[in-house]
């Protein structure tokens, strides 16, 4: 199985409002392409660097009363690789700071 890394976080704000943001997030992101949407969930593919032969991440994004919880999810895309030299927690983390209103201007 391959190597991956997972966060989950609940953000006081509409599921419409993260969705549209997350989709700005991830195509901001260096390396990132291929962002497609699909109900739910957003998916893109992290090209081959150094770390790892690419990773493929998932933003879940589900509605609850006054909030939304998000999924971050981020997978090595070569299924023997075991290692990922953090690249997996990497791709989460920025893709959870980008979430994150606290943190944006």
């Amino acid at each position: 199985m391959s190597a991956s890394y997972e966060e989950t976080m609940t953000i006081p704000v509409a599921a419409a409002d993260v969705w549209q943001r997350a989709i700005q997030v991830l195509n901001s992101q260096q390396g990132v392409s291929g962002v497609m949407t699909h109900p739910g969930v957003l998916t893109a593919s992290v090209n081959t660097n150094w770390r790892s032969w690419g990773e493929k991440l998932s933003v879940h994004v589900d509605e609850a009363p006054g909030c939304t919880f998000v999924r971050i999810r981020s997978v090595c895309a070569f299924p023997l690789q075991n290692i990922d030299w953090g690249k997996n927690k990497d791709n989460v983390l920025k893709v959870r700071a980008g979430l994150d209103p606290s943190r944006r201007p």
